[in-house]
């Protein structure tokens, strides 16, 4: 199977989007001790693939293997323990569309520890990008080059943003020195 992403005009209905969704888990994750709309659809007149990514804050992520993986799958969200183990420090699910797994996914969710550098990192790019407009239409060229091109796994269309990402975190950790 061979992936392409489509990126789409902003759309006003994210941010609701997100709202909605942290509603539904907050009781699906009670230990969670704060929440933030990270990503492309976070940052105002950004195009972006339609997938609102929520980043959860937790105080240990040995809870959240304990208690939480069989709550969110019988809620309709996909746990995906191969993306974790990609990404350490993060427990990850999607919320896939009309349940279809693997495919089109409305919705991430990145639970990871509060105030660590998983927590921080996507918090201080996406703020970044809303001051600096020069960078955030640099992000989107890139974005768009990327998404023009067939993945044999969605997780190397991340991977060639990486540089890109960490110069942003670069220059936002200089910015607060």
């Amino acid at each position: 199977m061979s992936w392409k992403f489509e990126i789409s005009d902003p759309d006003a209905a994210w941010p609701a989007r997100y709202e909605a969704a942290v509603a539904e888990l907050r009781p699906l994750l009670p230990m969670a001790m704060a929440f933030e709309h990270v990503g492309s659809t976070s940052i105002p007149r950004m195009p972006a693939i339609p997938t609102i990514d929520i980043l959860a804050g937790v105080r240990d992520l040995a809870l959240i293997d304990a208690t939480v993986v069989g709550r969110f799958v019988a809620a309709g969200w996909e746990h995906r323990p191969d993306v974790e183990a990609m990404i350490p420090h993060r427990r990850f699910f999607n919320r896939p569309v009309g349940g279809e797994v693997r495919t089109t996914r409305t919705h991430h969710l990145h639970i990871v520890v509060l105030d660590s550098a998983e927590w921080r990192d996507p918090i201080a790019f996406r703020d970044y990008l809303r001051r600096d407009d020069g960078a955030a239409r640099r992000y989107l060229e890139l974005k768009r080059s990327l998404a023009s091109r067939e993945y044999e796994n969605p997780s190397d269309y991340s991977a060639q943003k990486e540089e890109f990402v960490a110069s942003i975190l670069l220059a936002a950790r200089r910015q607060t020195l």
